[in-house]
Formats: structure tokens, sequence, C-alpha cells
């Protein structure tokens, strides 16, 4: 008997009838409707079909409902009539996430920074996920890459493969119906001699694959790209005042900007490969990404973060850089509703969420964790050039040359309509993330009052000595210069 043929059963009196699922009594009118209140807490509500379902289970009280209309069973059909959309909507979950369950995604570089909050999203939304990792993992890395979403680690296996070789893909993309190509991580880039035709070899490696091996069963690719393939620091500010997926960066090289230049090629060598083969493929560009870390891999703009957290109060200034941001959550979702969105196919889309100076990363921490000393000001452009290739060897004066001072912002608003993301605050992120920085223990948590009293006390000192010192220089060079003068005279 189908749910449409149930009904409620009729009874000529009032009569007390034991619950079917559970201890306890309830009685019924003579039409059989609950009589209200009961003696007893719960009510169960008799319907037919070939078992009996017991309305408490959907968390009912007899003392929470409304009071039944006399001769009326308007209320009786609007809990059956939810009842039933419950059932449907139940049903409707379960079947999603069985047909999930059978709907196979490829994850190329699983274990990094956003990929693994990539295969985290795809877990929980039921699918099976195989990744593929460049190097073989310790038991430490296995352990949390399998206990990323509880009771998940059976959807989940691990392949070793060399993404710059098709024969390491041949297997495991068989029987996928998606592939999340999440780029070369920074630290396989650095070890090839070149970066470019590392990013190339993967792209061509993993088209490569799908002609021999994947191509009956694959429905789509998305790819992990980057902002750095949209604009170059020295193109002109569209009319708009943002970059949109219109824009290409055309001025990079690979002897001037090495690692753009290989980013822009791994795009546009997948969408001349995309071409000849006719898979979908949708190519996320995310700006610069931030935030906690699921595994232990991590992104170079962290270990920036790191940096301005570890700050010294004695000399609060930062470079005036700019760069655009975004949570990793944030491209990891975006990751899984363009792979999931039916009707979005073909697309370039930037995921960015705000365009910030690296002092306003700086109050964002000081907001949070008032005991760091991240710099909070902007550092004078002769400073930055003066004691930036001095405190770090791999910044070159020619790249502080073309971008200090220099904003340029993206336009997110292609995604958000699609996607329908919703891109988190970036003081959360920042503060999500150098939470997890502590934890971690490579920043200081916060200090007991007793101890805060004793580190004020030490900056302060610092402060009066280091201003000291800076004025006594100031003074010795000022006094050289007036006897220099005096002199020639």
């Amino acid at each position: 008997m189908s749910l449409d043929d149930m009904d409620v059963i009729r009874r000529p009196k009032i009569i007390e009838q034991p619950h079917i699922l559970g201890p306890g009594t309830d009685f019924f009118t003579e039409d059989g409707r609950p009589v209200r209140p009961q003696p007893s807490a719960h009510t169960i509500h008799k319907v037919f079909s070939g078992s009996a379902l017991d309305l408490n289970a959907m968390g009912g009280l007899d003392d929470q409902a409304p009071p039944l209309e006399e001769g009326g069973h308007g209320q009786d059909d609007a809990t059956m009539s939810s009842i039933f959309q419950q059932v449907n909507n139940d049903s409707d979950r379960e079947r999603n996430k069985a047909s999930k369950n059978k709907t196979t995604v490829l994850v190329v570089g699983g274990n990094g920074f956003v990929a693994s909050h990539v295969v985290a999203l795809l877990l929980q939304a039921g699918y099976t996920v195989r990744i593929t990792v460049s190097e073989p993992l310790e038991s430490t890395e296995q352990l949390s890459l399998y206990s990323m979403v509880p009771d998940a680690g059976h959807r989940l296996s691990v392949t070793e493969a060399d993404m710059t070789n098709a024969a390491s893909f041949r297997d495991v993309i068989r029987g996928c119906k998606y592939v999340i190509h999440c780029g070369v991580s920074q630290s396989q880039a650095l070890r090839e001699k070149d970066v470019v035709r590392a990013h190339v070899e993967s792209v061509q490696a993993l088209f490569d694959a799908i002609r021999l091996n994947g191509k009956p069963t694959l429905k789509r690719v998305i790819l992990t790209g980057s902002a750095a393939a949209v604009f170059n620091i020295q193109d002109p500010t569209p009319a708009s005042g943002k970059f949109d997926e219109s824009s290409w960066n055309n001025r990079a090289t690979a002897k001037t900007d090495p690692v753009p230049f290989a980013k822009l090629s791994f795009e546009r060598e997948a969408w001349r490969l995309q071409k000849m083969f006719g898979v979908e493929l949708i190519v996320i560009l995310p700006s610069i990404v931030v935030g906690p870390s699921l595994l232990h891999e991590t992104s170079e703009a962290m270990r920036t973060i790191l940096d301005l957290a570890s700050g010294s109060s004695v000399f609060p200034f930062a470079p005036n850089l700019f760069w655009n941001f975004v949570d990793v959550r944030d491209v990891a979702v975006a990751h899984v509703r363009a792979m999931e969105h039916a009707d979005l196919t073909d697309q370039r889309l930037i995921v960015s969420n705000q365009c910030l100076s690296l002092s306003e990363i700086g109050k964002l921490i000081k907001r949070s964790f008032p005991h760091l000393n991240p710099p909070t000001q902007t550092a004078p452009t002769w400073i930055t050039l003066i004691v930036a290739p001095l405190s770090h060897a791999r910044v070159k004066l020619s790249f502080l040359w073309r971008t200090l001072g220099v904003r340029k912002a993206l336009d997110s608003s292609k995604s958000i309509r699609l996607l329908d993301l919703q891109l988190t605050p970036m003081e959360v992120t920042v503060a999500d993330a150098v939470s997890q920085l502590i934890s971690s223990g490579y920043l200081a948590p916060p200090p007991t009052a007793e101890q805060q009293a004793v580190i004020d006390n030490a900056n302060a000192t610092k402060t009066l000595l280091t201003r000291a010192l800076v004025g006594l220089s100031f003074a010795s060079v000022a006094a050289a210069v007036v006897f220099k003068i005096r002199s020639k005279k």
C-alpha cells in the first residue's frame, strides 16, 4: 500500500491503545483522533501501511501542539502532509547521497593546501574520492588524511603519481566522472629546474591520460589556475577599477616573472587541449590563498602571515605592498560547486575577497591577538628598498620597484553570482589562520596578566632605547655633514 493510501484508523469510541514503537499508551476519540492532552507526555498517531509510525519520532509533544478544532480535520491533514514531506525529503537526501557514493572524483595533488579542503568537502558530500600524491606519505600524514572526515575513509584512496607523467594517471583516472587538478605545488615547482615546463607537462599528462583511459566516463575537469594569469602589475587598471575574467597577463615572461608565466602557460595549455578533446573545463582563479590548514601542507602566503605575526614592536613597519587575498575554504567551495553546476561549462572564475596591504593584514592580526606585534604601519619606499633586500635574500629590487604602492584589485562578482559564494570576512580568515599557527606552536599563545605586564615594560624600554639610538644616529650623520661643509670653507 502506498503512502497515498494511508489513512487514520477510525475508532467508534475513546479507547486506550499501547504504543507500538515504545512504552506507554494513548487515548483516541471515536473517529480516531488523539485526545489532547494525553495522560502521558507523548502521542502516537496510528497510520496503516503495513507498520505503524510513531509521530513522536518527528519531535512532537502534546503540550506543544495546537488544539484540534471540533469536527475538523485540518490539523490531521497538516500533520500528515508534513510527515510525508519529511519522508520525501529524507528519501531524496538518501538517494542523492547514494548517487554521489557511486560518483568517483579524482583530485590531483590531493594532499595540498587547497586540495585537502576540496577532498574534505567531497567526502562530506558523499563522493568517492581518489587522490594522487607526488611523494610517499608518512604514517602521520596518512592518518590525518583518512581522518579528515569521520566515517568516510572507506571512500578515499591514495595513489602515488608523477603528475608530469601520463602513465601515472592512466589507471587512477579510469571510471572517474570528474577530475580536479589542484595545480603544481610550490614545493614541487621549486624542485624542477624549469618551472614553466613542469606546469605545462603536468596539464599535458592529465589530458593524455584522459584521451587514453578517461574519456568514456569523464564529464568535466576543474583546474586550479591562478590570478597571476589574469593581470600583470604593470597593466593599466580597467575602467571598472577591477580586473575580471576577460583579462590576461600578457606581459609575463619566463625570464622576468617565471612563476606567473608558469601559471599562465598551465592554463593556456589546458584550454588548448580542451578544445582538442571536447571535455568540459572550468578554471578556478584564486588570488593569494590563506587560512587554516587541514594537513601539514600550507601556502607560501601563510609563511608571510607567520612573518607578519612574528613582528617586533621595535620596527612596526611593513612594505607598501598590496595583495589580493581569499580564504582557502572559499576556494575549496568554489571548486566543488563548479564541479556540480550542470549548466556551467568552459568558464574562467576568479575567486578573491579583498585587496589589502601588508600593514592592513597586520592590523587584522593585532585586533584579534593583541599580544602579538605585527607591523601596523607602512614603511616609506626608500626604507623598504634598503631594508628588504638585506632581510630577505629572495626579494629582488626590481620586484619592489615595480610593485611598491601599486594596488590592483580583482573582480569576483561572476563566481559569487554563478556559484552562490559567500566569502568569509578577511578578519575571520586571518584570525583562524593565526589561531592555528599559535596552536601548532609557531607563535606564542596569549600571555597571562602578569606576563603581559612584564612584556609591556620590556617593550617600552626597548622602544625608548631604539628611538634614542636612531636619534643619536641621525644627529651623528648631521654633525658629520656640517663638519664636512665647514672644513671645505
